[in-house]
C-alpha cells in the first residue's frame, strides 16, 4: 500500500511539473494589465494634444470636444496656449465610461503640434490613480514621423514608471518603444500599432525583474473600445522573460475580445484578461 501511495504522489509531482502554475499565468496576466495602464495614460494624453494642432480648445468636460478620449469624459480640462500646458483633472475620483475610477491629475507640457515631424510632450502625473492603484511615471513622446502624409510614428519613454496596489504591493516599469498611428477616415477605426522590437522592464509585484520584448507588432483597435476590450492589444505577440523564465502572450488574431494565450515552458492557456483589475 505504501508503495501505491508513493508512486500516486510521484505521479503527480511529475504532473504538476509539466503543468504551468497559476504564478506562472499570473505574472504575465498582471504585466499585461500594467501595460494597459500606462498605455491608457498615453491614449488619454494623445487625444487631449489636439489643443496642440487647435482641433480642439478651452476648458470641457472630456466629452464635449471632438479627439479627447472618451475615458476622461468625467474630468475637466484646461489648456494653457501660452504655457502650452494642459491640464487633465480628474478630482477626487470619477467613472469613466467603462467603469474604471480615476482621479489625480495628468499634466501634459508641449511644444509643436502632435501630427508635425519634431514636435515633442512630456506627460506627468500628480497623485493619479486608477482602480485605486497609485501610478506614477514621466512619459516622453516624439513625433518621428517622416512626412505630414506618412501615418504619425512616435518614439515614446518612460522612466520611474510605478505602480502601487491598495494592499502595498509595488511593481516599477521604464519603457521605450515605437507608436504608429494609422488613421481612418472614420477616426472610430483607427488602429494604434506598437512595432516589433519595442521593450518594456522592471520589477513585478512579486519582487521579480522582467523584460519584455514586443516579437510581432501589437495592434490596438479604437472600435473595440465599446465593449471594453481596448485596455490590451486585440493582436500581436509580447515575450517576456521573468527571472529565467521565458513566457510569451499572444493577444489574437484582431477579434474584438482580451483573451490572450500565455506559453509557459512550451504549455499554453487561455486568459481573459477583461475583468482583471490587479
Amino acid at each position: 500500500m505504501a508503495l501505491v501511495v508513493v508512486a500516486m504522489v510521484a505521479t503527480s509531482c511529475k504532473q504538476n511539473a509539466n503543468e504551468p502554475q497559476a504564478l506562472d499565468v499570473s505574472e504575465a496576466e498582471v504585466e499585461a494589465i500594467t501595460q494597459a495602464d500606462f498605455d491608457e495614460i498615453n491614449d488619454i494624453a494623445d487625444g487631449a494634444m489636439g489643443y496642440s494642432d487647435g482641433s480642439i480648445g478651452g476648458k470641457t468636460d472630456g466629452t464635449q470636444e471632438r479627439g479627447m478620449d472618451e475615458r476622461a469624459s468625467c474630468a475637466t480640462v484646461t489648456h494653457d496656449k501660452e504655457a502650452k500646458t494642459i491640464t487633465i483633472d480628474f478630482g477626487d475620483g470619477c467613472t469613466g465610461p467603462y467603469g474604471n475610477t480615476r482621479k489625480g491629475i495628468i499634466f501634459i507640457t508641449y511644444n509643436g503640434q502632435r501630427f508635425v515631424p519634431g514636435s515633442y510632450w512630456t506627460v506627468e502625473l500628480q497623485d493619479f490613480y486608477i482602480n485605486d492603484k497609485h501610478i506614477e511615471g514621466t512619459r516622453k513622446v516624439e513625433n518621428v514621423s517622416e512626412s505630414l502624409e506618412a501615418n504619425p510614428t512616435f518614439h515614446i519613454t518612460l522612466s520611474d514608471g510605478k505602480i502601487t496596489w491598495p494592499d502595498g504591493a509595488v511593481a516599477t516599469r521604464e519603457v521605450d518603444r515605437y507608436r504608429v498611428w494609422v488613421r481612418a477616415a472614420n477616426p472610430m477605426l483607427d488602429e494604434v500599432h506598437v512595432l516589433t522590437g519595442s521593450v518594456a522592464s522592471g520589477i513585478n509585484k512579486d519582487g521579480i525583474s522582467y523584460n519584455a520584448t514586443v516579437k510581432e507588432d501589437l495592434v490596438f483597435k479604437k472600435a473595440c473600445r465599446a465593449n471594453n476590450k481596448a485596455r490590451v492589444p486585440v493582436q500581436g505577440i509580447k515575450e517576456v522573460i521573468f527571472g529565467d523564465k521565458t513566457t510569451t502572450i499572444d493577444f489574437g488574431d484582431g477579434e474584438c475580445d482580451s483573451i490572450v494565450t500565455i506559453t509557459v515552458n512550451g504549455e499554453s492557456r487561455e486568459v481573459d484578461l477583461s475583468n482583471r483589475n490587479n
